[in-house]
């Protein structure tokens, strides 16, 4: 096995409780973990068996070769500095940040000061402070920050069972987007989906459960033959009449989403076109029928 890192946690949410618990599983020593209840510090501490608990995280981190600070996002910054003025953290030791939206240059405090600095990422969701099996086995974590980090932020994933990304600095707000539109969206779309199905006259216990198998179809295909080859429906066979159908009924019984249907449809298009199926002049009649105000 690697060489064991000792670590600290700052912030005990469901990530950094999790982070904690398989870091240690892994063979890794938890020096400290520190949140803002004693409480919830004592009960994380149950299963990773820190040395220092503590709610003021320089009490727990100076003795650490890796910091993970795993606040919400307005406070990382912050509770940088404060490690910093208050001798929490060694010169040559790694910082990492677990935000999805900020890169490592939130911690340019701690980079000037001696510091490595990173982010680290799991493309995951955690909804309980205590996941079994282990949530981070064969995910993706983002990684970005100096070199240094970037090379022990790969072998804390490789500890997790997990696969790791390396992500431009600059451009990760773009990474963030992907995931919000891949994850937070998707409910949205899919309870646009529900909607529309109870409007249908389908029950509300089933207006859902019905599309599962096509949804799981969907990704199952999406991950045996790549996106364009994926894509079903009236776009993707041209069908122009039933596309015309679907805004009428949609403008007729729930206007709100004609304007998402509509914009959807319309990048749909390329993906359609990439099949090679359709005339170019049946993408122009569908372009012009998802255009244009009923």
């Amino acid at each position: 096995m690697d060489q064991a890192i000792n670590f600290s946690i700052i912030g005990c949410g469901r990530l950094g409780s999790n982070l904690a618990l398989y870091l240690k599983k892994a063979g890794n020593k938890a020096m400290g973990i520190s949140t803002r209840s004693l409480k919830t510090a004592q009960k994380v501490n149950k299963f990773v068996n820190a040395k220092y608990i503590n709610t003021i995280p320089w009490k727990v981190t100076n003795s650490s070769d890796v910091i993970f600070i795993t606040t919400p996002d307005d406070s990382i910054e912050k509770t940088c500095q404060q490690l910093i003025d208050n001798k929490g953290i060694r010169t040559n030791s790694t910082i990492f940040h677990c935000s999805g939206s900020l890169s490592s240059n939130v911690l340019s405090y701690a980079q000037k000061k001696g510091i490595h600095i990173g982010s680290f990422h799991p493309l995951q969701s955690f909804p309980t402070t205590h996941l079994e099996p282990n949530p981070f086995k064969d995910i993706y974590i983002s990684i970005e920050g100096n070199p240094e980090a970037i090379t022990i932020g790969k072998k804390l994933a490789n500890d997790l069972n997990a696969n790791y990304v390396k992500i431009s600095t600059n451009e990760k707000k773009l990474y963030h987007a992907a995931a919000v539109v891949a994850s937070n969206y998707m409910v949205t779309l899919l309870d646009m989906a529900r909607q529309l199905n109870i409007k249908a006259g389908i029950s509300e216990n089933l207006a859902l459960t019905v599309l599962k198998p096509l949804i799981s179809g969907t990704l199952k295909n999406i991950d045996n033959q790549g996106i364009p080859k994926a894509l079903t429906g009236p776009i993707s066979r041209g069908d122009v009449n039933t596309i015309k159908n679907h805004l009428q009924a949609i403008q007729d019984l729930i206007p709100d989403f004609l304007n998402l249907y509509q914009t959807l449809g319309l990048y749909t298009l390329p993906i359609a076109k990439k099949q090679d199926s359709i005339s170019d002049e049946t993408l122009s009649l569908l372009n012009n029928y998802l255009n244009k105000q009923i």
